[in-house]
């Protein structure tokens, strides 16, 4: 019988931990090597697919004695899946058509467990080609297998780990750095790249770092870093950083010195998180507290001027009291009034501006309270600056109050203002619109706007102009487009709150370069306006009653009594709220109102009504103020509801205030 030989074939993949190609020890020398080698599963099979030889591997590896392995079909070694599939038929006919099939796979041993085995099968020939069976060679790398897994599982949870991180990272708008002090190179983690806004590796030196650094922070952050290399202390700064696109970010940065094993500084390490929103609600919070202690000043200006105004008005209005006076003196007096009223609008002003001001809509002509401000506009503007009204004669009057309004006119002029630095003109225009369902459709879809007849104001500059990609957000609190310092970010934000609380609507139309306009509609109403202001001298509502005054501002007080004593009643002051009480236990049922100053020395307005309605349930208190019945009940000094006049006051404003408490009282309210 001829002797088969194994066919020669070429190198198997490196992955194979087989070398078919051996030295030619002859039969018994081969067949004496491949018994002794037990950590491999080495059986020939024959044509038919059944085993016909084995050695000690087989029963280490895969569990049988010789006796039963022999004869059996080698499909057994393979697992039930394969079975079914036809694996074990499909590597044979693999060996028989190429010379080997190499395999790594799950096979059975005969108790039935499983292990990860890496086999190669080969074809058996004679001399004249004929295939006479084949070898297979198994090998058990379970364990191999399971140390493999590990590993990448091992590699898998790093990448996860480092995924995890990175989204961590990015959410919290964080990335990390590393600076080799030897050869000043810089890594940049991926999230710090995004915060730079510089690709991969585009920040390659401690050089490059400090060029997107802002120049005016560059010096501070370079000496930062070398201070924290030359003594190991922690780095811990806060800096700008310019980004490609030109926008400013603020970065929060902490590092450590990372030493070798020498203790020498061979590296920097470190964080930054972005922290410009927490900056610019810093900077937003602190113009806000500057806001706030500008308007307590003004608050507490407006209320002594009022005290002032309320004795110039009082005075003047005593000094025209007598009908047949020298026509020039009374002329006088009347501009004496005329200028004491617009101080008290300017205290007005103040009050709206400290938002210590109550709302108070009336009946309004527009035309009338531009010209009012005019003066004032004018000053605002500069005299580089040309302001050019044309104003609808026959304008609709409008509902609303008269201190936002001025707010909102002056707010538009000082915005025209900045918006030209070199000079230009500022134009305000008045006229009536009527706003139809067309109009409203297809020019502001989306808005909520009534159609009807508006009256629209139009401030318009000559100006820079506003950039397209920032209108949306010019009425937004605290946004602005002025350096640090020179806004707040309220005016136009201001501007749009009042506006709205008119029932009207506020709209800009600009170009770049061509300047800006800014289109304020305010519904038209159907009634004559008010006459704005103070109340003319005329006729003053008269009475017998005893009124008692109780005003610690010399001034004030005695120009009350005097005027009460003008109009018919009997007068009694006092210069505080002891004193008060004093005089009414000593004159019981005799005084029937009291008038009262909210803000006093030692006994303040609200005690000192207290303490009489305990002398006197009945007796009627009003009280009054420089500052507004909003700004007093706010601070607890006056209870919500209770009668309250507002200086200044006039003659008139007094009388009628003084005798619709005494004739509420008289009623029973």
């Amino acid at each position: 019988m001829t002797r088969p030989t194994p066919v020669p074939h070429p190198q198997p993949s490196q992955e194979s931990p087989f070398r078919p190609e051996v030295p030619p020890l002859g039969e018994d020398g081969w067949r004496l090597l491949v018994e002794q080698v037990k950590d491999y599963a080495i059986f020939m099979i024959g044509p038919d697919g059944r085993n016909v030889s084995w050695n000690e591997g087989v029963g280490r590896v895969l569990g049988y004695r010789e006796a039963e392995f022999l004869g059996d079909r080698m499909s057994r070694v393979f697992t039930p899946e394969d079975q079914a599939a036809g694996v074990p038929e499909r590597e044979l006919e693999q060996a028989r058509r190429e010379g080997r099939a190499n395999d790594d796979r799950w096979m059975m041993r005969k108790d039935g467990t499983r292990f990860w085995a890496s086999g190669m099968t080969t074809a058996l020939r004679d001399e004249e080609r004929r295939l006479v069976g084949f070898t297979k060679v198994l090998r058990d790398l379970t364990e191999e297998k399971r140390l493999d897994e590990e590993r990448r599982a091992g590699e898998q949870r790093l990448h996860e780990s480092e995924h995890r991180l990175l989204t961590a990272l990015t959410a919290a708008r964080m990335g990390t750095w590393q600076l080799d002090l030897a050869t000043n190179t810089e890594r940049f983690d991926e999230g710090l790249n995004r915060l730079f806004g510089a690709r991969a590796g585009e920040i390659a030196t401690f050089d490059d770092f400090l060029a997107r650094i802002h120049p005016d922070d560059r010096g501070a952050v370079a000496t930062a870093f070398r201070h924290s290399a030359d003594s190991g202390v922690d780095l811990d700064l806060e800096f700008r950083v310019v980004r490609p696109d030109g926008s400013v970010r603020w970065l929060r940065d902490h590092g450590k010195v990372l030493y070798d094993l020498a203790g020498d500084p061979v590296a920097l390490t470190g964080a930054c998180v972005d922290i410009t929103e927490r900056r610019h609600a810093e900077d937003n919070l602190r113009q806000a507290q500057r806001m706030d202690a500008v308007g307590r000043l003004a608050g507490g200006v407006a209320h002594e001027v009022n005290n002032m105004m309320t004795a110039i008005l009082g005075f003047t209005d005593l000094l025209l009291e007598p009908a047949d006076g020298p026509d020039q003196l009374r002329s006088d007096l009347l501009q004496i009034r005329k200028a004491a009223g617009r101080a008290a609008m300017v205290t007005s002003q103040l009050l709206a501006f400290s938002r210590r001001q109550m709302l108070q809509p009336r009946v309004l002509d527009l035309n009338r309270l531009l010209g009012d401000l005019q003066p004032m506009l004018l000053q605002l503007l500069g005299e580089d600056k040309r302001l050019v009204t044309r104003l609808e004669p026959r304008l609709w009057p409008v509902h609303a109050d008269r201190g936002q309004l001025e707010q909102v006119v002056i707010n538009l002029a000082l915005n025209a203002r900045d918006a030209m630095p070199q000079g230009g003109r500022v134009s305000i225009e008045s006229d009536n619109v009527v706003l139809d369902d067309d109009f409203v459709r297809r020019r502001h879809p989306g808005v909520a706007i009534a159609a009807g007849p508006y009256v629209r104001l139009v401030v318009s500059d000559t100006g820079t102009g506003i950039p397209l990609d920032i209108q949306s957000r010019i009425f937004e609190p605290f946004f602005t487009t002025k350096p640090v310092g020179q806004g707040t970010g309220l005016g136009l934000s201001m501007v749009y709150g009042n506006v709205k609380q008119s029932g009207g609507f506020v709209w800009v139309y600009s170009e770049p370069g061509h300047g800006t306009a800014f289109k304020v509609y305010l519904p038209r109403v159907a009634v004559a306006p008010e006459e704005p202001g103070l109340t003319a001298p005329g006729e003053i509502p008269r009475g017998r009653e005893t009124v008692l005054v109780v005003e610690d501002d010399e001034l004030v007080r005695l120009l009350a009594t005097r005027l009460l004593a003008t109009q018919g009643y009997t007068a009694m002051e006092a210069r505080n709220g002891q004193e008060a009480l004093e005089l009414v236990r000593g004159r019981p049922g005799e005084i029937r109102l009291v008038l009262t100053d909210v803000v006093m020395p030692e006994v303040g307005g609200l005690e000192f009504a207290r303490r009489l309605a305990e002398l006197e349930p009945e007796l009627p208190v009003l009280f009054m103020s420089g500052f507004t019945e909003e700004e007093v009940v706010r601070r607890g000094l006056l209870d919500p509801n209770a009668p309250y006049l507002q200086k200044p006051f006039d003659a008139s404003t007094l009388g009628r205030r003084i005798r619709e408490v005494l004739d509420a009282a008289a009623a029973g309210g």
